[in-house]
């Protein structure tokens, strides 16, 4: 299990938090990037694991998470994506949650990528099947997640995709996330 943080250059107290888990991380760092798929970017380049995701530092794993995911990969060889689902909570009310259905697989191709609903903190993949969609765009600010969905699709189809009813993640929602704050670039780009 690899924990990589990557950070834009925190001026509060998270480069002092991250320092007092280091020696649990398998890489960290800290220093002006060029956004969100900038930081991705570099994180990917630093994973050698056979699996794959990112999250961002407002959301949270279930507990156990990684362990259930492991094993739908490891019983499933075949598989390259798990898409499991999420809870989202509002953080002035977390006590009021939704369950997102996850990543949208529909029909065929066509429809799933027109349907365009990737559930990326809840979608693991299979790296070595995603390694040449690296890197991702760094002009895209909101939808890079879909980049490397749909170039997924568009190479691989939609047969070697695992979804499960297995909640890996809590979605925070909160004034200033993009998915929030934002909503309204998400669609334009």
């Amino acid at each position: 299990l690899e924990y990589i943080i990557i950070d834009g250059g925190s001026t509060d107290e998270t480069v002092n938090i991250i320092k007092k888990y280091e020696g649990q991380l398998s890489y960290w760092v800290s220093e002006p990037d060029k956004g969100q798929t900038d930081a991705i970017n570099k994180g990917f380049a630093k994973c050698t694991g056979s699996i794959f995701n990112w999250i961002n530092s407002d959301d949270y794993y279930e507990p156990a998470a990684f362990e259930k995911i492991a094993t739908l990969f490891n019983s499933n060889p075949s598989i390259n994506v798990v898409c499991g689902k999420e809870w989202s909570f509002e953080d002035e009310n977390p006590d009021r949650k939704t369950l997102n259905a996850g990543s949208i697989i529909k029909r065929n191709v066509y429809e799933t990528i027109s349907a365009g609903i990737i559930d990326q903190p809840c979608t693991f993949f299979r790296k070595q099947a995603i390694d040449e969609f690296f890197p991702l765009h760094t002009a895209l600010h909101y939808v890079m997640d879909k980049q490397l969905w749909w170039g997924y699709l568009l190479k691989y189809g939609q047969k070697n995709i695992l979804q499960t009813d297995s909640i890996f993640t809590w979605f925070r929602l909160h004034a200033q996330s993009k998915s929030v704050a934002q909503e309204q670039h998400f669609e334009k780009e």
